[in-house]
């Protein structure tokens, strides 16, 4: 979810095995399901949410970490154009 103008608003969400990234500026519940920047299909556990009493110590998705980035580059190069 890119609004233009706007840099993306990224967060980091736990959820099967691994700290996975989406677009979008809420979480998802437990049940839900969305899909890392990485590409995976994923679904959050009641275990991965922090405010329900989860605690966050699987790994980062290494994939979803590089998608991050590259997409904020991206967003940061476009912005810059746009003040040219």
């Amino acid at each position: 979810m890119h609004h233009k103008g706007r840099s993306p608003v990224f967060r980091w969400q736990q959820a099967e095995g691994k700290r996975h990234a989406l677009d979008g500026p809420f979480a998802p519940r437990p049940g839900e399901t969305f899909t890392a920047l990485c590409g995976a299909e994923v679904t959050v556990a009641r275990q991965d949410v922090p405010q329900l009493g989860g605690h966050w110590f699987d790994p980062t998705c290494s994939d979803c970490a590089q998608e991050w980035l590259r997409r904020q580059e991206e967003a940061r190069s476009n912005e810059e154009r746009c003040l040219a």
